[in-house]
C-alpha cells in the first residue's frame, strides 16, 4: 500500500501524519511548540528547533509504518509566520507566529496608495499587524543589518521545504497571507515590495501539482527511504483542511484551531465594496478565489479558562470543562477576544467574562465561553450571507469537533447543523492528498471537481443539530451579546486598543 506524509506546523502543536490513498490517516506523531518569549519579538519559535522537531516526528513515525511505502510529502504550516534567512539559507531571526503580539508599524505609515480599500484590490486582505510585510518592516526599522544581511523571507511550511528540498519556494495561499501578493494578478506586487524593501526577497511561488522537487538524496538515504520522494507545499493550513474535506460550492469550512476560520469556495466573487466593509479577505488556493473570516479567540479561549484553573489547583483538563451539570444557556457572557478579534471587527475590543458572582462554578464559566465563540460564529455567518455569499452546508473540522459542548452551544446558538468532520487530522491529510496529486493521475480523493461536496454521505456522519426547547433563549442571549459588543466598541480608543494589543 501506498503512503503519503502530512506535515502540520500549527502555532500549538506540530503533527506528521502518515495518510492511505483514500485519504484517511493511519499513524500520527505529536509534539508540542516550544514558544519562548524573547525581548524586542515577543512570543517566538526557533527555526532550527522547528527543524529538529520535524525530524523527531519523522523518526518516531518511520519506526511505526513501512517507510519503503511512502511515496509524498505535503507541508502545511500556520499562515504569517516565517523567517528571515541569509544567502546559506541560515536563520536570522526567531520565527514569530500570527499571534506573538508584537509591535510595528501602523497602516497610517503606509503610503496612500496601499491602505483601505486601495490595499484590499491588490492583496484582497484588510491591513492588520500580523501580516508578514509588517514583520519585515518592523526588521527593517529596528535591526537594519539583519534586515541588510536577509537573502529570503520564508513562511514556516517554505523553512521546511527549503530543509527537505534544498530549493526556496511557497506555495500561493501563504504568499496570499503576507499582504504582499497581488491576488488578481497572480504574483507578488511589485508597488508592495517596493515598499517593504524585499524586491526580489521573496521566495517563487508554486502553483498546480506539477513542478515539485524531490526529497534531498542525503536525507533519503539517512532515513531509509526510497529515491525520488516529491516534496510539495501544501499551503495554508486552513486551506488544506478544507481540501481534505472536499469542500463544494456553498459548502463552509469551520476550521478550528488555536484560532478558528469559516471559509468557501464561491462560484462567483460578489462585489468587493461590499465584501470589504464587512471584513471578510479573499485568497486564492489550487487556482480558485476563497473568502475568509477568522475568530482567533476560539481555542484560545479554552486554553485561556485552564490556565486559570490550572493556577487555581483545578481540574483543568478538556473532559473536566465537559461535565454535563452547567445551565445553558449560562448566565455568565463572555467576550471572546483574548487573543484578539477578527478582521470583521473594525475596533478592538476587550475580551473577558461577565455575569459572574459567588455562584458560579468552572462548568458556568466554560458554558460561558462555549456560547460567546457560538455568538461571534454567527455574526460572521450573517455577514457572510448578508455579502453574498453562500452557507448552506457547515462542515466543522479540527481538535473543537472533539468538545461536543462547543459543537452544540455553536448549533444553539446560530440555529444552524454543523457537520462533523471524520478526518480525525483533517489539516495533515489535506497537504498529504495535494502532495499526491503530484505523483498520482488520476486525481487524489477530495478533489473539488470529484469526490467534492460528499452530501450523499451526509446522513451518516454525527452532526451537532440546533436544539428548539433553547431557541428563544438563545436568541435572547445573542441579542444581548449584539448590544455589549457594539457598545464596546463605540467606548473604544486607540490607547485601549494599543494596551489590549501589547
Amino acid at each position: 500500500m501506498e503512503l503519503f506524509l502530512g506535515i502540520d506546523i500549527g502555532t500549538t502543536h506540530m503533527k506528521v501524519c502518515a495518510v492511505r490513498p483514500d485519504g484517511s490517516v493511519c499513524h500520527t506523531v505529536l509534539r508540542d511548540q516550544s514558544v519562548r518569549e524573547l525581548p524586542g519579538w515577543g512570543r517566538c519559535f526557533r527555526a532550527e528547533e522547528l527543524w529538529e522537531k520535524t525530524e523527531d516526528c519523522l523518526k518516531e513515525l518511520f519506526s511505526q509504518i513501512d517507510r519503503k511505502q511512502i511515496r509524498a510529502i505535503g507541508i502545511t504550516s500556520m499562515a504569517e509566520a516565517g523567517v528571515a534567512v541569509d544567502a546559506d539559507g541560515v536563520p536570522l531571526t526567531p520565527v514569530v507566529p500570527w499571534n506573538a503580539g508584537q509591535g510595528g508599524p501602523e497602516e497610517a505609515d503606509f503610503p496612500a496608495s496601499l491602505r483601505g480599500f486601495s490595499l484590499y484590490r491588490k492583496t484582497g486582505l484588510i491591513w492588520h499587524r500580523k501580516y508578514t510585510i509588517n514583520q519585515l518592516l518592523s526588521l527593517k526599522t529596528s535591526r537594519p543589518e539583519l534586515f541588510e544581511r536577509m537573502d529570503c523571507f520564508l513562511s514556516v511550511s517554505d523553512y521546511l521545504f527549503f530543509r527537505l528540498t534544498g530549493e526556496r519556494r511557497t506555495e500561493e495561499s501563504l504568499a496570499c497571507r503576507t499582504m504582499l501578493y497581488n491576488i488578481f494578478e497572480g504574483q507578488w506586487d511589485s508597488e508592495l515590495t517596493a515598499f517593504a524593501g524585499v524586491t526580489g526577497k521573496m521566495p517563487p511561488v508554486g502553483k498546480g501539482s506539477t513542478g515539485w522537487p524531490i526529497l534531498k538524496k542525503e536525507l533519503a538515504s539517512r532515513y531509509g527511504l526510497p529515491d525520488k520522494i516529491s516534496v510539495r507545499i501544501g499551503g495554508h493550513d486552513h486551506l488544506c483542511a478544507a481540501r481534505a474535506e472536499g469542500l463544494g460550492e456553498g459548502d463552509v469550512l469551520n476550521s478550528m484551531g488555536t484560532s478558528e476560520v469559516y471559509l468557501g469556495f464561491p462560484d462567483r466573487l460578489p462585489e468587493l465594496s461590499g465584501l470589504y466593509e464587512r471584513g471578510i479577505q479573499l485568497g486564492v488556493f489550487q487556482g480558485r478565489f476563497y473568502w475568509i473570516c477568522n475568530m482567533p479567540s476560539s481555542g484560545a479561549s479554552v486554553e485561556w479558562l485552564r490556565s486559570f484553573l490550572q493556577a487555581a489547583g483545578g481540574q483543568a483538563s478538556y473532559e473536566s470543562l465537559m461535565k454535563q451539570e452547567r445551565q445553558v444557556p449560562s448566565k455568565v457572557m463572555y467576550l471572546p477576544f483574548v487573543n484578539g478579534g477578527g478582521t470583521h471587527r473594525k475596533k478592538m475590543i476587550p475580551g473577558g467574562l461577565l455575569g459572574l458572582d459567588m455562584t458560579t462554578g468552572p462548568m458556568d464559566a466554560a458554558q460561558g465561553i462555549y456560547e460567546g465563540i457560538a455568538c461571534e460564529a454567527r455574526v460572521i455567518l450573517e455577514l457572510i450571507e448578508d455579502a453574498g455569499l453562500h452557507a448552506d452546508r457547515l462542515i466543522a473540522a479540527g481538535g473543537g469537533t472533539r468538545n461536543p459542548l462547543l459543537m452544540q452551544a455553536k448549533a444553539d446558538m446560530t440555529g444552524r447543523c454543523f457537520i462533523l468532520s471524520q478526518q480525525t487530522q483533517a489539516t495533515a491529510a489535506g497537504a498529504a492528498m495535494l502532495a499526491a496529486e503530484a505523483v498520482k493521475e488520476p486525481k487524489c480523493p477530495g478533489d473539488f471537481s470529484g469526490e467534492g461536496s460528499r452530501k450523499e454521505a451526509d446522513i451518516e456522519r454525527k452532526t451537532a443539530a440546533p436544539r428548539k426547547e433553547y431557541g428563544e433563549a438563545c436568541l435572547a442571549k445573542y441579542k444581548t451579546y449584539l448590544a455589549l459588543t457594539e457598545a464596546a466598541a463605540r467606548e473604544g480608543t486607540k490607547e485601549r486598543q494599543e494596551f489590549l494589543w501589547n
